[in-house]
């Protein structure tokens, strides 16, 4: 199958870091409904006239509303009109008129500044991107840069000066050794699969055990009364003369100093793979950095709790039969952690998560690469799949990778009760030469979810041991136990779905000229098969209001303009999975409709 050799929204030069946090700050407005707006032809998946008002700015621009209810801009024919002339906005004039509090609009105009330097820095400084085809999965998932589709703050990396992000963002492909902490033990919360220096035998290899070892020595730390931390260098240096440095004065905490083997940054930034043993533990580890929406410190409780929810899944998925047959699904676990409890200030700011590598779940002649690799662009403007699809027949291949990479989430979740947060960065595509065969997840601790009502009879609830009672005797919604099914559904569906097959749906039209519209109707059909294949599971998925004409979905800049104190936002959106099962066909929101939980 040729390529198109033009695109929608291609020009002569790739998209500026500056067009594009425009272009998404500006997408994700009107998709939340923040800035209402109408059209001049009210066609679903057509370019169009969108018209819009930010303030005192009337604007309009050329665009399309995609599968739920999601927009997609040609920032190149964007105009406002402030009453006294008609301009191209910059971000900044647009930040400047939006619905929220002075600070507010602050705090998130200095994020979509940084965003653009550190994205102008890597463009004027680093070479030029080399192809990424063919790369092992933990080197193609650190040179995958783009950052995220939707959100604009994609690169904010709030706490990191220009030096920060030389040494410590994956773009540069740095390798660096953490900087390891002796701390008391009974201000520590670990969890480990074995006995405590045997794990860190083989964890370390024995020469830098040994070292470990001596670093207690040298500091008077005894290993009946301490244990020790990895922490990220760049947490290290904030951290040791501010909330760190009264443990560090009482000697309640010790300071080892880096040792251990290299590791590098992956897209995610906080997680680190091993270079100097390539398939050991990648390490998750706390930085007090803001990126997209959130500071990426580590949920205290979910920590302690990360090996226990991780054998609950292996244990519900190896229970199963169909997930080896039909729905293959790889989990690699979180199996190890430790987590400093000793001050509330420093809550969440140093742990560490030990996860499984991709490697062990790998058979003869497969290989992997993150969901998001997807839709990647190679330097040469080609997409990284390109191969794929002169390789095989076009719509065989998108209907193999549907059924591959949704029927495992959803048999978890109706089958089992049990609703993963599969985004596109969290799901690993199992591949053969480019031939979908499976999927991974990683990173359960805190985006795992379960209604005690919905979980299957032979399912049962995890087993968090001393931690049981903290979490039965919790508000349904503020751990991983939830009220209602609904809140299952909107987790998957909106991770899977709306924040994840919908940028494949949308880059597949762009880039193959394959309708999004049947990219839809596809998914309608995997879901439609399974329904017919597993007929005694046909009251759960109604439970699941999955085919509704509209549901809800989370409001990432709502929730932004709101504050850093704000609950979780929701909007409602037209349903392209609508009708699934026959039962009912799609409504579509009108352009101007907005309608909030």
């Amino acid at each position: 199958m040729r390529l198109r050799k033009t695109v929608p929204l291609a020009s002569p030069h790739p998209e500026q870091p500056a067009d594009r946090v425009t272009r998404q700050l500006l997408e994700a407005l009107l998709f939340e409904r923040l800035v209402p707006w109408r059209s001049d032809k009210a066609q679903s998946g057509k370019w169009q006239t969108l018209f819009f008002r930010i303030g005192r700015l009337h604007c309009q621009c050329r665009g399309k509303v995609r599968g739920f209810g999601r927009i997609r801009l040609d920032t190149n024919t964007l105009i406002a009109d402030d009453g006294k002339r008609r301009q191209t906005p910059t971000f900044s004039q647009l930040t400047a008129q939006l619905p929220a509090a002075p600070d507010v609009r602050a705090a998130l105009l200095s994020e979509l500044q940084q965003t653009v330097r550190f994205c102008c820095w890597n463009r004027d400084h680093l070479p030029s991107r080399r192809e990424r085809r063919g790369m092992e999965f933990e080197t193609l998932d650190a040179a995958l840069d783009e950052g995220h589709p939707y959100h604009p703050c994609y690169k904010a990396r709030t706490g990191f000066s220009l030096s920060d992000h030389q040494c410590y963002g994956p773009e540069c492909g740095n390798r660096f050794r953490l900087h390891w902490l002796a701390v008391e033990r009974n201000c520590t919360d670990l969890a480990i699969p074995v006995e405590e220096q045997a794990f860190w035998f083989e964890e370390l290899g024995h020469e830098q055990a040994f070292l470990l070892r001596a670093a207690f020595n040298r500091t008077g730390a005894d290993w009946s009364r301490f244990t020790a931390i990895p922490v990220h260098p760049w947490q290290w240096q904030h951290l040791r003369k501010s909330e760190l440095e009264p443990a560090l004065a009482n000697r309640q905490v010790r300071d080892l100093g880096p040792l251990g083997d290299r590791y590098q940054p992956g897209q995610s930034l906080r997680s680190l793979f091993n270079v100097s043993r390539p398939g050991k533990a990648t390490l998750k580890l706390p930085l007090a950095v803001g990126n997209t929406s959130s500071i990426r410190t580590l949920e205290p409780h979910s920590v302690p709790s990360a090996p226990a929810i991780s054998r609950w899944l292996a244990d519900t998925v190896t229970s199963d039969g169909r997930f080896a047959g039909n729905y293959r699904l790889e989990l690699m676990a979180e199996y190890a952690s430790t987590l400093f409890s000793g001050h509330q200030s420093l809550a969440g700011h140093l742990g560490c998560l030990w996860r499984e590598s991709i490697n062990g779940h790998l058979r003869h002649g497969e290989q992997a690469l993150p969901l998001n690799a997807l839709t990647a662009i190679e330097g040469d403007g080609s997409p990284l799949i390109a191969p794929w699809f002169e390789r095989y027949e076009p719509q065989s291949w998108l209907a193999r990778l549907l059924e591959v990479v949704i029927l495992p989430v959803w048999h978890l979740l109706v089958a089992h009760g049990i609703g993963v947060e599969a985004h596109a960065q969290n799901t690993v595509l199992i591949h053969c030469d480019g031939w979908p065969v499976g999927i991974a997840l990683r990173d359960f601790h805190d985006s795992v979810e379960y209604v005690e009502s919905y979980l299957a009879p032979s399912t049962g609830q995890p087993d968090f041991g001393p931690r049981n009672t903290m979490y039965q005797n919790a508000a349904d919604n503020r751990y991983y136990r939830m009220a209602t099914p609904e809140a299952l559904r909107e987790l998957a569906m909106d991770t899977l779905f709306v924040y994840n097959l919908s940028e494949l749906a949308g880059f597949c039209e762009d880039y193959f000229g394959l309708c999004e519209a049947n990219f839809w109707k596809q998914v309608r059909t995997v879901l439609a098969n399974y329904r017919r294949d597993h007929p005694e599971l046909e009251a759960r998925v109604d439970q699941l209001g999955a085919t509704a004409p509209s549901i809800l979905t989370e409001s990432l800049m709502t929730r932004k303009l709101r504050g850093p104190a704000a609950p979780e936002c929701h909007h409602r959106i037209a349903n392209p999975l609508a009708g699934t099962c026959g039962k009912a066909a799609a409504v579509p929101l009108s352009p101007t409709q907005s309608v909030r939980a």
